[in-house]
């Protein structure tokens, strides 16, 4: 049974609005495609976890698949909460033609398709990518540069902190807010509420959480791996940062950024750390095979 928070409001002949916590399907998304320099293409995809509060581990299979079968499946295993855009790409040959790629997600029982193909209305750049996240800089805004301290394989053991530094630099588009934006949401019933006692206040939806706020951060998310991931200090990309009156933190001047994550069970994963100015990211993997009990090397 999902957990579900339904609020309403008598003053105003607004539709009834339904939040559920749990139980919900993940709908993966088609956003666009690029074109390299060689003439291959890239297929980016995004996805929308339909739940405020659960969050899904589908392993590669038949429930997270990309088809062809013979393409790379770069494709997440973790799913956070609500909405989350280009968040990877597939590469095709330059003679991909009006062949389809299709990512199918099955979450909850539920089975959905995203399926990518070549088009014209498809075609996307770095400042389609920017305005859709809710960013901004304009089109001369360039992606954040990031680098890792230490090599991008590590171990760990489950519930001792790992330490992880990058160091991320910026074109100062766009510009970060020095203050919050004064904003209010007092008519969206529920925002702000801790429904569940989770500790986490229900995000706002909608045109109350279109824009992204600007400046440069660093933020780190669980990509693939048989448990969840903990760091500190963390934020959720694509909700927490879309919420009224959020604002980065500062970078240190050195742009050395630390953070630590904590595994709650053995094996595998795959961590992924984004250097983010509000309107587009950078992307840096680690790998990290963490055991059940003993040293770390």
């Amino acid at each position: 049974m999902a957990a579900l928070l339904v609020t309403t409001s008598l003053a105003a002949p607004r539709a009834q609005q339904l939040q559920y916590l749990s139980g919900q399907s993940v709908a993966p998304f088609f956003e666009g495609w690029e074109q390299n320099a060689d003439g291959s293409f890239n297929m980016v995809f995004g996805y929308m976890n339909r739940n405020y509060r659960e969050e899904l581990n589908i392993p590669v299979g038949p429930a997270n698949r990309i088809e062809p079968a013979t393409l790379e499946q770069p494709q997440p295993t973790y799913f956070y909460p609500r909405r989350h855009r280009f968040m990877f790409r597939v590469r095709v040959p330059k003679d991909w033609g009006k062949k389809d790629v299709v990512w199918t997600l099955t979450a909850n029982g539920k089975t959905e398709k995203a399926i990518g193909y070549l088009v014209p209305e498809q075609a996307i750049d770095n400042d389609v990518i920017a305005r859709n996240r809710g960013g901004g800089g304009g089109p001369e805004n360039k992606a954040p540069a990031i680098a890792l301290e230490g090599d991008a394989r590590r171990t760990a053991v489950v519930g001792e902190p790992l330490t992880l530094t990058v160091n991320v630099s910026d074109d100062g588009r766009p510009a970060r807010r020095k203050t919050p934006p004064q904003v209010s949401v007092s008519d969206q019933p529920g925002v702000g509420v801790d429904v569940d006692g989770s500790g986490r206040r229900l995000p706002a939806g909608g045109r109350f959480a279109r824009n992204n706020a600007p400046g440069l951060r660093v933020v780190w998310i669980e990509w693939r791996g048989p448990g969840r991931v903990v760091f500190d200090p963390w934020y959720m990309e694509g909700v927490d940062d879309h919420q009224p009156g959020w604002v980065p933190p500062e970078v240190p001047a050195d742009g050395k950024v630390t953070t630590t994550a904590r595994f709650n069970e053995p094996g595998m994963y795959i961590i992924r750390a984004m250097a983010d100015d509000g309107g587009l990211y950078t992307p840096l993997d680690v790998t990290v095979q963490v055991a059940a009990s003993g040293g770390r090397r």
